[in-house]
């Protein structure tokens, strides 16, 4: 009998399409790839931040999915002094990711799915994501990305309204 529990649970936990790890219904994210334009929905997002001898920095993931892409970016933000990292704040700036030259901590990964309906993740070549507002009470994050896979064949932009996080201290 517990192995069939232990069963059943398992089962119910593989899911193609995590859940959102919290509501987020003031999202509006559309993401367009090539020609095809995708309405994206909220999976989850983090703002963490690391302690170092010389400050800190601020990190934020935000991964959103619709039925045929996976858009995840990541952010890392600072130096910042100890005063300055207990806020929830990131610069309003276009945070930028290349694998060759100058990195502003700005990677944006993107997932197609394929023929056998698995996302498959696209190598990044070089990506943006322009923070353009935060509303830290409400933990919401607005603005813009763009990224190119290695090949260059395959990019796409993207904006986002309102999209929260949760923060840890």
């Amino acid at each position: 009998m517990a192995l069939l529990c232990f069963l059943v649970m398992l089962s119910a936990c593989q899911h193609e399409v995590d859940p959102p790890s919290l509501s987020c219904p003031e999202m509006q994210m559309v993401t367009t790839i090539g020609t095809s334009n995708n309405t994206m929905t909220f999976s989850r997002s983090l703002l963490f931040r690391e302690r170092t001898d010389t400050g800190g920095l601020k990190f934020l993931s935000v991964e959103t999915v619709s039925d045929s892409c996976r858009v995840v970016f990541n952010l890392t933000d600072g130096m910042y002094d100890e005063a300055g990292l207990k806020n929830d704040s990131l610069h309003l700036k276009t945070y930028t990711y290349t694998r060759q030259g100058v990195q502003t901590g700005g990677l944006v990964a993107v997932a197609i799915k394929n023929s056998n309906g698995e996302f498959t993740y696209l190598t990044t070549d070089s990506s943006s994501v322009t923070v353009r507002k935060m509303n830290l009470r409400a933990q919401t994050i607005s603005g813009t990305f763009y990224f190119t896979d290695n090949e260059k064949k395959i990019s796409g932009t993207g904006t986002f309204e309102n999209a929260c996080y949760v923060s840890l201290q």
